[in-house]
């Protein structure tokens, strides 16, 4: 008996991140979101996707990975799609790019008066997804 798998695709209004079967997959993000895995035969539900990364277990035993900004993830009858703002592959990653946005952010949040706080943090949330992806985390 085969393994059953999920059909998964993930889009950004750009490009296409990820299009084909998994044996499953894990949205890690930080902040209000959280995280949450889904595998085959999962009830339907449609979630909030934050800044973070998605982890996809293929059914060669290989794992791809990719940032995720803001979106949203459906879960249907083992098909899942996940659309989001924007999202990178690790090759895409400009390293000492996210270091600077980091290091900016947290700047930005020890200011303190006078910054939108929310938008600091989704800055610094989206550089750290960034570097663990780009350092294989």
């Amino acid at each position: 008996m085969s393994e059953k798998l999920i059909n998964l695709k993930v889009i950004t209004p750009v490009n296409v991140l990820f299009e084909g079967e998994a044996k499953s997959f894990i949205v890690k993000t930080r902040g209000e979101v959280g995280e949450f895995a889904v595998l085959a035969d999962h009830i339907p539900m449609t979630a909030a996707v934050g800044n973070g990364i998605l982890v996809i277990n293929l059914p060669d035993g290989t794992v791809k990975k990719t940032t995720l900004f803001c979106g949203y993830c459906v879960v249907h009858n083992n098909s899942a799609v996940i659309i989001v703002e924007a999202g990178e592959k690790p090759e895409d990653i400009d390293f000492e790019r996210a270091e600077e946005a980091k290091r900016r952010a947290e700047e930005r949040l020890r200011g303190g008066e006078g910054i939108d706080k929310n938008r600091a943090e989704q800055a610094l949330y989206r550089s750290i997804a960034r570097l663990e992806l780009y350092k294989g985390k």
